[in-house]
């Protein structure tokens, strides 16, 4: 159904006379046409049903054109009607934008409602951005068209620290490799590797980590890594206290290059992470994973990722998944 309807405001009895004074000269012909129609009638003794049809017809017309004079005075000379959008329940776009203005505390009309996407202004004060450690060479998010820089998911500010190929292309741009990562994977007969970050924030409540996994295999020969724990995350705190979250395949991560065989995990568990990036051919991609901080808010010192199989096979050697990670932000309780 059209959205639009033509705006005919309730006429006044004023301007009803005036219409209808306008119509004198038409008045005046339909009533000759009458008299001609009734006299033409007697004369010829025609029939009634012929004669009143006639007559119907002609005060048929001057009502149409008594209407149209009075409600439709733009149909008599040929022009449009204005119009004006029918009163209606506000559309999403609408109601976005006002979710949007509101939470920016900005004007409504100042944002335009053809934005694919509008990113409100944050609080400087409620993330922190964690710095990775220098590495040379680095490890990276081996996907040339993964993004790079400060980049907003789900109104989390995140950095991805680019890297790019020593040899120049031309004079002034490098190509693209991917962006900086923390790449852990233990060792064959699964000794753990870990990297430990500081991270001094007051008052954190949330740690928000850009994720995935390396041979993120659901089972390799006759070992299963769906649904197991291929290490975890610390959480240390200035009180020397400390938190401990278990990083489980397919529940918290899974498989970045997904794209390559129908073995590599897929699954995720919704209640702790969300898809965050996908590449343009899907077989690409980094999730988000939040992990709430226990009795909140406290004062953390550091973060350590630890990649550690559950499972323990000394009699083989076998190449376990890795915990790919490409970024960490800290979010504050903001006041």
């Amino acid at each position: 159904m059209s959205q639009e309807k033509e705006n005919f405001a309730r006429p006044s009895w004023s301007s009803i006379i005036q219409s209808v004074k306008s119509l004198w000269g038409f008045y005046a012909l339909v009533a000759l046409l009458i008299t001609a129609v009734i006299i033409y009638a007697l004369s010829t003794q025609a029939s009634y049903s012929l004669v009143f049809i006639g007559l119907g017809l002609l005060v048929a017309l001057t009502l149409l054109a008594t209407y149209l004079a009075v409600y439709r005075p733009r149909a008599l000379d040929g022009t449009h009607p204005t119009s004006a959008p029918i009163a209606s329940e506000p559309t999403k776009t609408e109601t976005k934008v006002q979710e949007i203005a509101q939470i920016s505390s900005v004007k409504p009309e100042l944002i335009d409602p053809k934005l694919i996407r509008f990113i409100p202004p944050l609080n400087s004060t409620q993330f922190k951005i964690i710095r990775f450690p220098d590495e040379i060479p680095p490890d990276y998010f081996k996907y040339p068209y993964v993004p790079t820089g400060k980049i907003i998911i789900y109104q989390i500010p995140f950095f991805l620290l680019p890297v790019t190929d020593s040899l120049l292309i031309t004079n002034t741009y490098k190509a693209a490799l991917g962006h900086a990562v923390i790449d852990l994977q233990p060792g064959g007969r699964n000794e753990p590797k870990s990297k430990k970050l500081e991270a001094s924030v007051d008052t954190a409540k949330n740690v928000h980590m850009l994720i995935s996994a390396g041979h993120g295999l659901r089972i390799d020969g006759t070992i299963q890594f769906l649904y197991k724990r291929i290490g975890y995350v610390r959480f240390i705190f200035k009180d020397g206290s400390e938190q401990r979250t278990d990083l489980v395949l397919g529940k918290h991560l899974r498989e970045w290059a997904f794209g390559n065989s129908t073995n590599l995990v897929t699954e995720l568990d919704l209640s702790w992470s969300k898809p965050a990036w996908l590449s343009h051919d899907s077989t690409k991609r980094f999730d988000l994973l939040t992990i709430p901080i226990a009795n909140q808010p406290k004062d953390l010192r550091a973060i350590e990722v630890v990649a550690e199989f559950e499972e323990e096979h000394p009699d083989k050697s076998f190449m376990t998944p890795s915990i790919i990670v490409s970024a960490i932000t800290v979010e504050r309780v903001v006041s």
